[in-house]
């Protein structure tokens, strides 16, 4: 019962999180305008979040094993809120960018902890089903977040940013209250030598770079679709929103309702394979598609591959870490989501002035390479390793 408890909250949690990050997501562009910012501060700024995720998601995973999850978890939470307040109150760009990296370095406490807790509390049979649920309340937050964000945007281009605080502020309350630690006992800290030497000789190094493969792809549709959309088959706004709202949807059922019957039945590689063989398809068929059924029914392929992905890599992240090692170890993955976020968008928006195309025949080539890698270098996890 205190388990499932938990789970309800961190799906709040989780929930809540990525509706506030979806929130501002509509009114960054106006509020970096405002300050005489430009399309490449723009750029520059949403980079710099992940720059800091991609060095600090580690450290942060690595303190949780040592000190327990929940006052990782409350910092982050309450960090994130402290950073939008900034960014409510900025008045000038540099100021922006203060916040941003504030964002970045104490909200990237937040993910990691919260996976490595569905780990502590889920055996390897139940794992994919944990970490499916937390992929689909984000997916969920993602729906309503842009949509909210729009609406708040129309009173003040900072009130979405003093909403978005607030409900991480509250969230930080409920986790307060009720989510207990998953660490029963506190870890002893081994001695290791610095992970640059290590992470290449990592057993779960293959895991972490099908990650990187899978955010880079996710960041080039995301970072030129809306262009490619426009430039191609004349969408505007109505028909993008379409289009975002059922991927939505696709994400959330395949996390949701998916993910964890299909790796009782066919196992975690196996998802993973099945994952990246139909996103790819998708990606490279999404430049063929003519009309909006067809942009719909490729994307949707995409949507659905990339659900299978992210969970299935969590969980055998996970499944071969040991337990003192859960959260350094899903901060690694997330560190290579983050480098992921980094370069794909620099890589799209470069491409995609030479050709519209050119981004998704690099990504397709990058899942296509993530296939080979999936198929020929995972052998040495088994379903019940741990290393």
């Amino acid at each position: 019962m205190e388990h499932r408890r938990a789970m309800a909250v961190l799906f709040i949690t989780l929930f809540l999180v990525m509706i506030g990050f979806g929130i501002v997501i509509p009114v960054l562009p106006f509020l970096v305008i405002s300050q005489q910012g430009t399309p490449a501060t723009l750029g520059l700024l949403m980079a710099t979040y992940s720059i800091m995720q991609f060095f600090f998601a580690p450290l942060w995973g690595s303190l949780s094993d040592r000190i327990g999850r929940r006052p990782i978890l409350l910092l982050g939470l309450i960090g994130y809120g402290l950073s939008f307040i900034l960014f409510g109150l900025a008045t000038k760009l540099w100021m922006l960018f203060v916040a941003r990296i504030v964002a970045g370095i104490i909200s990237s406490a937040t993910l990691p902890t919260a996976m490595a807790y569905i780990a502590d509390i889920t055996g390897p049979d139940n794992r994919a089903k944990g970490m499916g649920l937390m992929g689909a309340a984000m997916g969920l937050g993602m729906i309503f977040g842009p949509a909210l964000g729009g609406w708040l945007g129309h009173y003040g281009f900072a009130f979405p940013f003093f909403v978005a605080a607030a409900l991480a502020l509250v969230n930080a309350g409920v986790t307060y209250f009720l989510l207990p630690e998953s660490m029963q006992q506190p870890q002893v800290t081994v001695k290791k030598a610095p992970l640059g030497l290590n992470l290449f000789r990592d057993v779960r190094f293959v895991l972490y770079s099908l990650s990187f493969i899978v955010s880079f792809a996710v960041a080039l549709f995301e970072s030129t679709f809306t262009l490619f959309s426009a430039d191609k088959l004349g969408f505007g706004p109505k028909e993008m929103g379409i289009v975002f709202a059922v991927l939505g949807v696709f994400t959330v059922v395949t996390q949701a309702g998916v993910v964890n019957r299909a790796v009782k039945r066919f196992g975690d590689l196996a998802v993973i394979i099945a994952g990246l063989v139909i996103a790819s398809v998708g990606f490279a068929l999404i430049i063929t598609a003519t009309d909006m059924v067809m942009l719909l029914v490729f994307t949707s392929f995409f949507s659905i591959g990339s659900s299978l992905l992210r969970p299935g890599i969590s969980t055998l992240v996970s499944k071969n870490a040991v337990p003192h090692e859960q959260g350094e170890a899903v901060g690694i993955m997330q560190s290579f989501d983050s480098l992921g976020r980094i370069l794909g968008p620099a890589t799209g928006g470069a491409v995609y002035n030479i050709d519209h195309n050119s981004p998704y025949l690099i990504g397709t080539v990058f899942l296509v390479f993530a296939i080979y890698l999936a198929k020929h270098h995972t052998s040495r996890f088994g379903e019940n390793l741990r290393s």
